[in-house]
């Protein structure tokens, strides 16, 4: 899928829901750890931004927790972010590891690396306008959901297809929410009610029948493993992600 047609924007295109490959694989998507307190509350986006000392510990909890998962593959973002947790769930769970730059975190243009509270304050017609319509959107300069899924989506396929599964996917809230969004089906706008905390796993299963989220924002491999609901969804969403 090339990348947005400016020409394009406000036609707010619904997102097919994508048919599987019917592999019965599992593709574990993780988001990375909290990063360095100078970062938070910004719109880092697609910046290189280091993790917290808590964000490096998790990175280590979250790997030794799905261990025995037995990844085929960690494929992650050369984001240092996430990079630390694919490192980790390689290196103890003894699978191999590749780096994918159309893994890394959607790219905000103008808005990148400004404090999220000037963002809103200062353009929040135009955050508006991008939450609408995400697919098109793109007058702040930066990527649009197109854009992410044209980059993201064939990491995934080239993955399923030279490994099989269970994958584990270490990238970044907005990567996460378009690919799930296309294997769901869900329409661009209302992809942002998903939830994935820092530190969460999405598990999509390729089915015979299509895609199915079988896990959805967990702290380890088994069900009772959830993430405690501390903010709104909406939290999730903003661009500092």
């Amino acid at each position: 899928m090339p990348p947005a047609d400016r020409s394009e924007r406000g036609r707010s295109e619904p997102l097919a829901r994508h048919p599987g490959f019917g592999s019965g694989a599992d593709v574990w998507l993780f988001r990375h750890g909290e990063v360095r307190a100078d970062w938070q509350g910004r719109a880092y986006g697609g910046l290189d931004v280091p993790l917290s000392a808590q964000g490096e510990a998790d990175s280590e909890r979250i790997a030794r927790a799905f261990a025995p998962v037995g990844f085929r593959a960690v494929i992650s973002s050369d984001l240092v972010r996430a990079r630390t947790l694919g490192e980790a769930l390689a290196r103890l769970g003894g699978a191999p590891l590749a780096f994918e730059r159309g893994l890394a975190e959607i790219q905000r243009g103008r808005w990148q690396g400004r404090p999220m509270a000037e963002l809103f304050a200062e353009c929040g017609a135009e955050i508006a306008g991008f939450h609408a319509d995400p697919w098109n959107y793109g007058e702040h300069g930066g990527e649009t959901d197109r854009d992410v899924l044209a980059r993201a989506w064939p990491v995934l396929e080239r993955a399923l297809e030279g490994h099989g599964g269970p994958l584990a996917l270490t990238t970044h809230y907005n990567v996460i929410r378009v690919l799930v969004a296309h294997a769901l089906g869900i329409a661009p706008a209302h992809s942002f009610r998903l939830r994935v905390d820092l530190g969460g796993a999405t598990l999509l299963r390729d089915t015979p029948r299509g895609w199915v989220l079988a896990r959805s924002n967990v702290r380890g491999p088994d069900a009772a493993s959830r993430t405690p609901r501390a903010s709104s969804p909406a939290t999730g969403s903003a661009p500092g992600s």
